[in-house]
């Protein structure tokens, strides 16, 4: 898990089928209450890999414009 602009972040991995090489990349956006409990934010799936490690890169990738879309977007109309 990683910080990202004040949200911890995951990228993982989903093998598509047991018979397959395939991955898919699946992003999780995490945020700390003001109690200090970790929760879940929100979680994005994306495209589909050939290596376990390229799909959980990109899954950091989602986390990463999901918050600087979704997420900041939110939370500018929350302070007006």
């Amino acid at each position: 898990m990683t910080e990202y602009k004040g949200y911890f972040i995951l990228g993982t991995a989903l093998m598509i089928h047991p018979n397959s090489p395939d991955w898919r990349a699946l992003g999780t956006v995490f945020a700390k209450t003001p109690q200090g409990s970790i929760v879940e934010v929100e979680r994005v799936g994306g495209a589909v890999f050939t290596t376990k490690e390229a799909a959980e890169r990109y899954g950091l990738v989602l986390c990463q414009t999901l918050i600087e879309e979704k997420l900041e977007e939110a939370q500018d109309r929350g302070q007006k």
